[in-house]
């Protein structure tokens, strides 16, 4: 009795390539997918309006717009009757050192308005803001006013690596494609031979 060739069975590639091809496709739907969270927050979280700026004219107005990366919007115009002053918010930050923190605010007659975005830990930094209105709301005919206070670098920070990351998972989703394209032609000359 001879015992049966194991050359003489013909190889399956028709039941192994076409599970390539699903799985690189199934990965690559999977990456994009994964992707639009990333490229929906990592704008989202660039654009937080964290620069603060108040630019008053000598006599009035004062206009106060909040700016992120991306855009820009007026949070308030104000004649000069609509101040009512200046003031330095102060608390204690919720860490476990309970740091003091502090915060200039425009109070007017439509509401408080923050100077800053984030609260400092510098009561000089904040206490300079207020002066300078103080100085300003005393004389207010003679020199405009110009206040900036920029707090986007920790935007940039988070917001730029959410938006990094979506973009490298289209990218490797884009390079699963091409791998995808690669397996179905293998396919395709397989099942023809």
């Amino acid at each position: 009795m001879s015992e049966p060739s194991s050359t003489a069975l013909p190889s399956l590639p028709s039941e192994e390539e076409p599970r390539r091809s699903r799985s690189t496709a199934i990965g690559a739907a999977a990456c994009v997918l994964l992707a639009l969270p990333f490229l929906m927050l990592g704008p989202y979280l660039l654009d937080a309006k964290a620069r603060v700026e108040l630019r008053c004219e000598p006599g009035g107005p004062c206009t106060l717009t909040h700016a992120g990366w991306l855009t820009r919007e007026e949070a308030g115009r104000f004649a000069l009757d609509e101040i009512q002053g200046v003031r330095v918010e102060r608390t204690r930050s919720a860490r476990r050192d309970s740091v003091p923190i502090y915060r200039p605010e425009l109070e007017t007659t439509q509401g408080r308005f923050p100077l800053f975005h984030q609260w400092a830990t510098d009561e000089a930094e904040a206490t300079g803001v207020e002066t300078q209105v103080k100085r300003y709301l005393a004389a207010p005919r003679e020199a405009p006013l110009e206040l900036v206070h920029d707090d986007r670098r920790a935007s940039l920070r988070v917001g730029g690596a959410f938006t990094g990351v979506g973009l490298l998972l289209l990218a490797f989703s884009g390079w699963l494609l091409v791998r995808t394209r690669a397996h179905r032609r293998a396919e395709r000359l397989a099942q023809a031979a």
